[in-house]
């Protein structure tokens, strides 16, 4: 049986690039899919015998041998420690770059393409939200979210900043990333830095996958974009990195 339990939401880009990153480095692990709004619960319950942690309420979670690992990045540093033999490092020729590279793409791509989408979609077809957060969860968990619905979405909406100003603002901010990157990826590099797949790749490709929804992807196959996000993300798709996405998840991820 894996040493490992991932906890994620099914719907999350920060939850794919942890599980990525286990997968990437063969390590077994068992996957438990979370309830919304029962994160900071878990934690607590999970880490109770240590003191609470700044930023321990915010998924994904790794739990493994009495610890208790929170965050997309921190899990990406475990696993690069408890990687097989056989698999490669994900530091890149140049760490030091690619752990840059890595902390902007999660400040900003990661917040942001999570701030646009939720500001869209959950005023316009909540619902949709809803099927991806309930993906794989037990059918009673299942019964659970939907009933309480009706008061999550309030809750994301504050706890998130969401609204039509501030997808406007995010929307602002993602074209900039992207053009960003499609500078990066303008000189035909295959990767963000060096000639390796990194940990920037992988986060990059895991941040940036709900514009492009890969086959690849483990749970994006119901992931339904609202009429005017479909609007504007559609062009984008044509964009060198978007396309840059799509081949390293067919050449990198294997579910």
């Amino acid at each position: 049986m894996p040493a490992a339990t991932l906890y994620v939401f099914a719907i999350s880009h920060y939850c794919e690039k942890a599980r990525w990153a286990l997968d990437h480095c063969a390590i077994p692990y068992q996957l438990q899919h979370c309830v919304p709004g029962m994160n900071r619960k878990l934690a607590k319950q999970l880490d109770h015998h240590v003191p609470p942690r700044k930023g321990i309420g915010s998924l994904p979670f790794l739990q493994t041998n009495g610890e208790l690992i929170a965050g997309s990045a921190a899990i990406l540093d475990w696993a690069e420690t408890h990687r097989a033999t056989d698999k490669p490092s994900l530091n890149g020729t140049d760490p030091d770059a690619v752990r840059a590279l890595e902390q902007r793409l999660d400040a900003v791509a990661g917040v942001h393409i999570r701030r646009y989408y939720y500001s869209e979609a959950l005023v316009s077809d909540s619902s949709t939200v809803r099927s991806m957060f309930s993906k794989d969860l037990p059918f009673i968990a299942r019964w659970s979210t939907r009933l309480a619905w009706p008061k999550i979405v309030p809750l994301m909406m504050q706890g998130m900043d969401l609204g039509p100003q501030q997808g406007k603002q995010s929307q602002a901010l993602i074209e900039g990333e992207l053009d960003w990157l499609d500078s990066l990826l303008a000189d035909g590099r295959h990767y963000l830095d060096g000639d390796t797949f990194s940990r920037a790749d992988l986060t990059a490709a895991s941040l940036l996958a709900p514009l492009v929804n890969p086959a690849n992807h483990p749970t994006y196959g119901n992931l339904t974009m609202p009429k005017r996000l479909e609007e504007t993300i559609g062009p984008w798709r044509e964009r060198p990195v978007l396309r840059w996405v799509n081949r390293l998840y067919e050449q990198h991820r294997r579910r």
